[in-house]
């Protein structure tokens, strides 16, 4: 409607306005009736289950963060922070256990930032993640410290802050060692995404090898899902570092990339990250002047809909529509594929 009414986003502003409104009004009642439910919790439970059992199901919801409903992810994370808020407040633990419940609450914390950003609140992703942090310093505990470094420069690509994110994964790297699983390999791919968007992509080429080395070299991580970079992830940044470059011959390493991620997520399922990748494919691709190598690589993510979608998948495509209007400002079927790019991230 903007755009047939030629009001040059006036429209579009007015909507982002309303939908964050609308959100702000959401997010106090879900809180509201988040406290109620917890005071609740507390009443009608106030003997803790045993560490281990609260450990299980912190596992339980990293392994399954981004295969379920956010709704249900974020009730039992918050029933679970609850609890470890509750005993280290009330000092409802044995001494040995206070450094154990710093780790569990940052993990929780942990999950909480990447659900938030999922949801687009970059700021609130960023506050979890500095918890989860700090949690992480007070026990003294390296992977969760270098994990939360990471998160932390997700959060600032999210908003485009590249240089921070640079800085957020340069110091994650102080806390790697032996102890730290996968943390090094994820976060040189968190820092080859940076400086890859600052225009260095033979510095970004260069970070990704590395990673691929530090790879070979990482012990195992301590938690599954969202506390582990799989393989699969790690070709799914190089795919998207890449498509950044300039040189035609970095490009079709881009390409190649993420075709290898779009098949790997067929193994290791994670919806989310192969529609990315099939993105990033269709990026690529148009930069290097393909554009029905775009359209093909693009077109199987618009066959769902939206609203299973989480925020990094509008990000990408809004991106994809200005480089179609980039590379190919004369052509009507791009400005046909622009249309239904723009048609499918605002149908919800």
């Amino acid at each position: 409607m903007d755009r047939m009414l030629n009001a040059n986003g006036t429209l579009v502003a007015a909507w982002d306005a309303d939908q964050a409104d609308q959100a702000r009004r959401d997010d106090t009642i879900r809180m509201l009736e988040r406290a109620r439910l917890e005071s609740e919790a507390l009443l009608a439970a106030p003997d803790a289950a045993p560490l281990d059992d609260v450990q299980d199901g912190i596992i339980d919801v990293a392994r399954n963060a981004r295969f379920e409903s956010y709704d249900r992810t974020l009730v039992r994370a918050l029933d679970i922070r609850a609890e470890l808020m509750r005993r280290i407040k009330l000092g409802a633990h044995r001494p040995e256990e206070v450094r154990e419940l710093y780790v569990a609450l940052g993990r929780v914390c942990g999950v909480l930032s990447y659900l938030t950003l999922d949801l687009g609140q970059a700021d609130t992703a960023r506050v979890h993640a500095q918890a989860s942090f700090q949690l992480g310093d007070r026990a003294d505990h390296d992977q969760l410290r270098a994990w939360a470094c990471g998160t932390r420069a997700l959060a600032l690509r999210f908003v485009k802050d590249f240089e921070k994110a640079a800085a957020a994964a340069t110091d994650g790297l102080r806390y790697v060692n032996n102890s730290t699983g996968t943390a090094e390999p994820r976060l040189l791919c968190g820092l080859a995404a940076s400086v890859a968007n600052l225009g260095d992509s033979a510095r970004a080429l260069e970070l990704l090898d590395q990673a691929e080395r530090a790879r070979d070299a990482a012990g195992p991580d301590e938690i599954p899902g969202l506390f582990t970079f799989t393989p699969a992830k790690q070709i799914y940044y190089r795919g998207f570092s890449l498509m950044w470059a300039e040189d035609k011959r970095t490009l079709r390493k881009s390409v190649k990339a993420s075709t290898d991620a779009i098949e790997a997520w067929q193994v290791q399922r994670s919806p989310g990250d192969e529609m990315l990748s099939q993105i990033y494919l269709a990026s690529a691709s148009a930069r290097l002047g393909d554009l029905d190598g775009s359209i093909a690589a693009v077109s199987p993510v618009l066959e769902n809909p939206i609203s299973a979608h989480f925020s990094w998948v509008r990000k990408r495509l809004n991106q994809l529509e200005g480089l179609l209007a980039e590379h190919f400002p004369d052509s009507p079927v791009a400005e046909d594929m622009r249309e239904t790019l723009v048609a499918y991230v605002h149908s919800t």
